[in-house]
This record gives C-alpha cells, sequence and structure tokens, in this order.
C-alpha cells in the first residue's frame, strides 16, 4: 500500500487513517481481529514503531481494542443499557436480539458483611450467596458482576443459580418475586489487572461500575449488584416517560 511522503502528514497518521478508512467501507467489522504488527509492517513497508504509534492512535478513539494474548480487534457496536430499565442480563441480551452466556466464576455462601446488610436490610452475619459472574454478548465479555442474595430470604438459592438460566426467573418461579424497581449508583473507574484479564481489555480502561439495589413489588430488596463494563462498549441511557 503506497504512503505519500511528500506530505508533511506523518507516515502514522497515514496508516491510522486508511485502516480507519478500511474499518468505515467494512474491510474490519467489528469484533474482528486486525492483521498483526508484523502483517501490517509488511503491507505497509514502515517500521513496527510506526505501527504501533498509529494503532495507540486508534485505540486511544475507541475505534481499537487489544485483547490480552489475543490481538488487536475493531470496537464492538456500543449497546445501549436503559437506566430505568428494572430486566436482568439475559431479558437486557434478548432485547438486543443476542443470546445471552454467562460464566459463574464463584458462588459461596458468606454472612452478610455490614455493607451488605444495610443494603439488602438484612443481619449483619447472616447468610447470603455471593455470585461472581462473567456475562458475554456474541461470545465477548461485556459485564463483570459479584451479585449477593440473602439465603434467609432465598433458602437454597444457591442450589438452583445455573449458567443457562436467567437468575429472575428463578427468583419468580421458586420464590414468587418479581423486581419492579431498583437504584443504581454509577461511577467510572481505570480498569485493574483483575478486571482487565476478566473483561479483556487493557489495564486502566475505563470502566463503569454500577451499583444496582433490586426491589420487588413491596419495596424490599431483592439482591444487591456491582457490575463492571468497558465504558467504550455500552451506552448508558434514561428515557423520559410522559
Amino acid at each position: 500500500m503506497n504512503l505519500n511522503s511528500s506530505t508533511p502528514q506523518p507516515l502514522y497518521m497515514q496508516i491510522r487513517q486508511m485502516l480507519q478508512n478500511d474499518i468505515q467501507q467494512g474491510k474490519y467489522k467489528p469484533d474482528q481481529q486486525i492483521p498483526t504488527e508484523a502483517e501490517l509492517c509488511e503491507m505497509y513497508n514502515v517500521s513496527r514503531i510506526t505501527i504501533r504509534k498509529a494503532i495507540e492512535e486508534l485505540v486511544k478513539d475507541g475505534t481499537l481494542t487489544r485483547i490480552p494474548r489475543r490481538g488487536t480487534f475493531v470496537a464492538s457496536n456500543k449497546f445501549n443499557n436503559e437506566l430505568l430499565s428494572v430486566s436482568g442480563f439475559s431479558e437486557f441480551s434478548h432485547q438486543l436480539g443476542m443470546i445471552p452466556n454467562s460464566r459463574i466464576l464463584r458462588s459461596e455462601v458468606i454472612p452478610a458483611s455490614k455493607d451488605v446488610a444495610e443494603h439488602l436490610k438484612v443481619e449483619e452475619g447472616s447468610r447470603v450467596l455471593e455470585l461472581e459472574r462473567l456475562m458475554y454478548v456474541n461470545e465477548r465479555p461485556l459485564f463483570y458482576d459479584i451479585a449477593h442474595y440473602s439465603l434467609t430470604r432465598f433458602p437454597d438459592l444457591e442450589k438452583k443459580i445455573a449458567t443457562d438460566e436467567s437468575t429472575y426467573k428463578v427468583l419468580s418461579k421458586d420464590y414468587n418475586t418479581e423486581i419492579l424497581s431498583n437504584d443504581k449508583i454509577i461511577d467510572v473507574i481505570g480498569a485493574t489487572k483483575v478486571y482487565a484479564n476478566y473483561l479483556e481489555c487493557d489495564i486502566g480502561a475505563n470502566l463503569f461500575k454500577i451499583l444496582k439495589i433490586a426491589y420487588d413489588s413491596n419495596e424490599e430488596p431483592v439482591h444487591l449488584s456491582t457490575f463492571m463494563c468497558e465504558t467504550s462498549k455500552v451506552t448508558l441511557t434514561v428515557h423520559r416517560t410522559k
């Protein structure tokens, strides 16, 4: 591919624009891996430093994303997450027309900490289920979630949770409990090494950290969740009703 050496525009900027044009024209599609640095060096006949700088620019503006040990990919299309929605992850995925998938990283019965007890309105030290999960869309991790449920209110819940069934459906079917409202507290944090590994993003990437307390029809707390996702992958929206 020919670069213009007579223009004052640096080579890495020209390559950046060429890659961006290829993405916009559909040569490289969302979630598709682009050629390796070595392959791009050969394609453009430039040094690896030049290629690396061009890629870094595209990563900074959200066009590309690096996945540790796998390579560089075109960023996913952003998903709209309605902040006022009370749906769970399975319902959210079906609304997007996609098949949800989740992986349970850890399921453990623990004594409720003071913070968890206050949010769930249970006794400190009472038994709660702590559920740590990764939630996928298009086989790529979208949310990392840690949720807490009172086992005083939902006995044996830890035995009923499965990766292939919506937790909200379990609550409805086995405990006659429907989620009708929630409170959400949103912050933006940098991805730690652990979060970056789970979400397949760069360390320090911006993450939404969303603390959610879900309530039933009696405005009693059902669960406490803290989930995280890359800001480049999700747009948080608020739908105003009349």
